[in-house]
């Protein structure tokens, strides 16, 4: 079957790499000319070689581009192509629908897996985005709410409080450490009033900034995206993270604006396999070394050793929260994402 591929994140730079490994070389691009005729008056600024002839008073000018073309579509259908003929690609939803066999053996096999592909419902999330709308939050809920604040005299007062008491700071450059605090105290004063009359949520500035720490620490400007290849089986998933230079769409607000964070078209994802969590895991630790190692017989080198790689231990744990792929779950590294037409 024929299809047509609406590219949304293509890396070129890693497709390229695995196609001169596969081939022994890549076809980089193809240079074509094309004539672009305009009638106009005067001249538009073209640093090109131009043939001029008059017209009826005009100048028609008949420009000569060469163009630099990536083709990217078509790099993309050729890697497909050799991968599939070299018997290492991978279709998730082919596989499991002809191959006859229960969601649990046929996820054992994944581990042998080196390239996949697979459609299905997706969700992009952007960190960067999420610490934004956390950090002003608050803001956001008082703006929504801006007309039921200003009819209400009472909440309204304190709202001129407020903004009285900001300006006044921004004025006083040497304001002292106690209008600040009079400033906090008169805001979560508005804050309580707002939520007792309004029903509205408001989150605890100190709550807001240790989330903003939280994600600056561990997610920084990080944009992921799940996949789920079959309905009946929500919790297997496929995890990529996404470099939004190579978002062919665009930046992450246009993909947004076209697809949606959820889209309500089904996607079709090509990559490699880079994480296939077991149902146990079997994997030896680093860190077993210490295991027969009683604390009173190590020396001052390795118990500082130990203790320095228990952090990153510790670390690992905390690292799960944030898009680690865990079974039935895999991780890969995505080449190309785009939503395949069949024709």
């Amino acid at each position: 079957m024929e299809t047509i591929k609406d590219l949304i994140y293509f890396d070129f730079e890693k497709v390229k790499s695995i196609s001169s490994q596969i081939s022994g070389g890549f076809l980089q691009e193809v240079s074509r000319a094309f004539e672009d005729e305009s009638n106009f008056e005067g001249g538009i600024g073209f640093n090109l070689q131009i043939v001029k002839g008059n017209t009826g008073g005009k100048t028609t000018e008949k420009t000569i581009k060469t163009e630099k073309v990536e083709l990217f579509h078509e790099v993309l259908n050729q890697l497909e192509r050799d991968l599939s003929e070299k018997n290492i690609l991978t279709n998730i939803n082919e596989t499991f629908r002809n191959g006859n066999i229960s969601f649990s053996d046929f996820t054992k096999k994944f581990e042998e897996l080196s390239f996949v592909k697979a459609s299905g419902w997706s969700k992009f999330e952007d960190f960067k985005k999420l610490k934004l709308i956390s950090s002003n939050i608050n803001d956001i809920s008082r703006f929504i709410n801006y007309d039921n604040l200003k009819n209400n005299p009472e909440l309204n007062s304190l709202r001129i409080q407020v903004n009285d008491k900001k300006k006044e700071i921004s004025k006083n450059k040497s304001a002292h450490h106690k209008d600040f605090i009079a400033l906090s105290n008169i805001e979560k004063k508005l804050d309580k009033m707002i939520e007792d009359n309004l029903g509205v949520t408001l989150f605890d500035e100190k709550w807001i900034e240790g989330m903003k720490t939280f994600l600056d620490t561990f997610s920084p400007d990080r944009l992921n995206f799940r996949l789920l290849p079959f309905d009946e089986f929500s919790d297997f998933q496929i995890l990529a993270s996404l470099e939004e230079k190579n978002l062919t769409i665009g930046d992450y607000n246009r993909l947004i604006y076209t697809y949606g964070s959820r889209p309500n078209l089904k996607l079709t994802v090509l990559g490699i396999l880079t994480s296939s969590p077991a149902e146990e895991d079997k994997r030896k630790h680093t860190d077993d070394e210490f295991i027969l190692l009683d604390d009173e017989k190590l020396n001052e080198t390795m118990a500082f050793e130990k203790a320095f790689r228990n952090m990153f231990s510790t670390f690992e744990n905390l690292d799960k929260f944030f898009f680690v792929p865990t079974y039935p779950k895999i991780g890969i590294y995505p080449l190309a994402i785009y939503r395949e037409i069949t024709y």
